[in-house]
C-alpha cells in the first residue's frame, strides 16, 4: 500500500509522540495532561461541586482532586493523618480547633502578601494570625444578636432593645412588671453575653488578640471576669430564671415562637424558625457592657483556606489560583447565595432585613468575639467554660471563682 504525503505526516508525528510521551497523553484521557490540586474540605460535594466545576472551567488545566471529611474532630483527625503521613493536601481547613497545631508545625504557608488577600477583612486575618503573619483566607462571619417580640416590647413603650447593659436591664424589669417573661438563653453551654462585653473590652483597651494563644499563662478567666460578673446582674437581679440551665437551643425557639418570653440571645441560623412563627419580629445588636464601650456582638469568622507550606512551582501556583478564585465575584455570590454574610471589602452581602443592622455594624465591621477562637487548647476551654456557666448560673459559684477554675483547667493543659 502506498500512503500519501499527509499520511506519512501523520504515522511521524504519532511515532514522536509515542516515543516523547505516555500514551495516555497524546490523546487517551484528556484529564492526564491537566495538573492536579488536591482540596481537602469539610463542605460536602454538595456545597462545594459548583465552586470546583467553575474553577475548572476557568482553569481547564487544573483538575481539582476533591474529598471531604465532616467538621470538626473527624476532619482534623484526617487531615492531621495526611499530614504527618506526608500526603498533604494542598489545599485544606484552619480553624481556632486546629491552627495553634498547623501554624506551630509549619504546616500552613504565611499568606500575608498574596493578593487574594488584600480585601479579607481585619477580623478574619486576625482569626488565623500569629506574630503578624496570616495563614488563612476566611471570606465570611457571623454575629449574634438580641431577637425581640415587637408586640411584647410594645406593650411597654419600647420599639427595640436598648444600647446599653444598663438600660437592658431596666427594660427587663419593666417586662417582669408588666407580667411578660423577659429574657431566655440556653445555657447548655456559655452566654453569649459575655464574649460580646469582651469584645469591646479588648478593643478599647488595645488588646492585640492574635497574641493571646501564645501568652504564659493563659488567662481567659481572669481576662474575662469583668464581663462575666456584669452578665450575671441578669439572674442576681432575678431577671432570667436559673433554671434555664436545663433549655436546649431548640426550647428556647419554641419558647420564642410560641409569644411566651420577648427577648432571646441567638444567630442568624435560627431565622428560619421565626420567620414561620407569624410573629412580628426584630434582631437587634447586643448591647454594650456600659456607655464607655462599643457595641459588640459574639461572632466568629468563618473557617479559612489554607495553602501547604511545601508546596512550590506549579503545584503552588494551582493552589494560589484556588485561593484567587475563592474571592472572585462567582464565588462570592455563591457562598453568599448559600447564606454566608461576606465580609470581604468592596462587597455586600444580601441578608435578611432583620439582620442588615447587625450585618452592617458587626460583621463588616469586624466588631465581634470569640473566646475560643483567641485562645491556646480551645478543646479544653471550651467545655471547661460550658461546665463553669452552669454551676454560676446556679448560683454555685461566684464569677471570680469562675475565672479561676477556668484559669486552674487551661493551666494544668499547658
Amino acid at each position: 500500500m502506498r500512503l500519501s504525503k499527509a499520511g506519512k505526516v501523520s504515522i511521524a508525528m504519532a511515532a514522536a509522540c509515542a516515543m516523547a510521551f505516555p500514551l495516555a497523553a497524546c490523546g487517551g484521557s484528556a484529564d492526564s495532561a491537566k495538573q492536579t490540586l488536591s482540596f481537602l474540605s469539610w463542605d460536602n460535594e454538595q456545597v462545594m461541586q459548583p465552586f470546583v466545576d467553575e474553577f475548572e472551567k476557568e482553569n481547564p488545566n487544573i483538575k481539582v482532586d476533591f474529598s471531604y471529611a465532616p467538621p470538626t474532630n473527624e476532619y482534623i483527625s484526617t487531615l492531621q493523618t495526611r499530614l504527618v503521613g506526608n500526603q498533604a493536601p494542598d489545599v485544606f481547613i484552619i480553624t481556632s480547633e486546629n491552627k495553634d497545631d498547623l501554624i506551630s508545625n509549619g504546616y500552613a504557608k504565611d499568606l500575608s502578601s498574596e493578593p487574594f488577600m488584600k480585601k479579607i477583612s481585619q477580623a478574619n486575618k486576625d482569626f488565623v494570625s500569629r506574630d503578624g503573619k496570616v495563614y488563612g483566607q476566611s471570606i465570611s462571619s457571623w454575629a449574634s444578636g438580641i431577637v425581640y417580640n415587637k408586640e411584647l416590647l410594645g406593650k411597654v413603650g419600647a420599639s427595640e432593645p436598648p444600647a446599653t447593659w444598663d438600660e437592658f436591664l431596666a427594660l427587663c424589669k419593666k417586662l417582669k412588671a408588666a407580667g411578660i417573661e423577659p429574657f431566655l438563653e440556653t445555657l447548655t453551654g456559655m452566654s453569649r453575653i459575655p464574649d460580646s462585653f469582651q469584645g469591646a473590652i479588648f478593643a478599647k483597651d488595645g488588646v492585640d488578640v492574635t497574641s493571646l494563644a501564645t501568652k504564659n499563662p493563659q488567662t481567659p478567666g481572669a481576662n474575662e471576669e469583668k464581663a462575666v460578673a456584669a452578665w450575671m446582674r441578669l439572674y442576681d437581679e432575678g431577671l432570667a430564671d436559673r433554671n434555664s440551665v436545663g433549655v436546649s437551643g431548640d426550647d428556647m425557639k419554641t419558647t420564642f415562637a410560641n409569644g411566651q418570653v420577648a427577648m432571646i440571645c441567638t444567630g442568624p441560623w435560627d431565622f428560619p424558625a421565626f420567620k414561620d412563627s407569624g410573629l412580628d419580629w426584630g434582631y437587634a445588636q447586643m448591647p454594650a457592657i456600659d456607655s464607655d464601650h462599643e457595641q459588640y456582638a459574639q461572632g466568629s469568622p468563618s473557617p479559612a483556606l489554607a495553602i501547604y507550606s511545601k508546596l512550590d512551582g506549579e503545584k503552588l501556583k494551582n493552589a494560589e489560583k484556588f485561593l484567587d478564585f475563592m474571592v472572585s465575584d462567582w464565588a462570592l455570590d455563591k457562598r453568599n447565595e448559600n447564606g454566608d454574610a461576606i465580609t470581604v471589602d468592596g462587597y455586600s452581602s444580601k441578608v435578611t432585613e432583620q439582620y442588615q443592622t447587625v450585618y452592617e455594624k458587626n460583621v463588616q465591621t469586624g466588631k465581634y468575639f470569640l473566646m475560643t477562637n483567641f485562645y491556646s487548647n480551645p478543646d479544653v476551654l471550651s467545655p471547661a467554660n460550658d461546665a463553669e456557666a452552669q454551676r454560676l448560673v446556679q448560683g454555685q459559684i461566684t464569677p471570680a471563682e469562675w475565672a479561676k477554675n477556668i484559669d486552674d483547667k487551661m493551666a494544668s493543659a499547658q
